[in-house]
């Protein structure tokens, strides 16, 4: 609700941010807590995920959810377990909060271009072609 509420959790709104950072922020948050850490260390994990998720576009190529997606999904995983390994192996002093990263991702969605929203409109859905089909054997 952090998330939802105080930015979005919308690729329409704020492309892969939205989506794949928010997956990473909760995912570091409870790897964090599974591993025992206490409430302040399970939020900076948040913090962390979506940090470094800040401004990730959603230009899936032609329009469909696969490419890059999947593959952006799987780092999202690999940046959650390093997102809360990382808060765990700190001494607790941290120079970004949860807040203040959730407002800098709301006003980053607002800046970001509507062709990076969703759309199939630039980066790489306009730059990359693929076969969508399997080629005859």
């Amino acid at each position: 609700m952090l998330f939802k509420r105080g930015a979005t959790i919308s690729a329409a709104e704020g492309g892969c941010m939205a989506e794949v950072g928010v997956a990473c922020a909760m995912a570091a948050a409870g790897f964090a807590a599974t591993m025992g850490a206490p409430p302040r260390i399970i939020t900076q994990a948040a913090e962390i995920g979506i940090e470094h998720s800040l401004g990730l576009t959603c230009d899936p190529l032609d329009g469909l959810v696969q490419v890059p997606c999947i593959e952006r999904n799987s780092l999202g995983a690999v940046k959650a377990i390093t997102a809360g390994q990382l808060a765990m192996a700190s001494d607790g002093t941290f120079s970004v909060s949860l807040d203040e990263a959730i407002a800098a991702m709301k006003v980053t969605a607002a800046d970001m271009s509507v062709k990076y929203k969703e759309t199939s409109l630039s980066g790489l859905a306009t730059s990359v072609r693929i076969p969508l089909t399997s080629p005859a054997c």
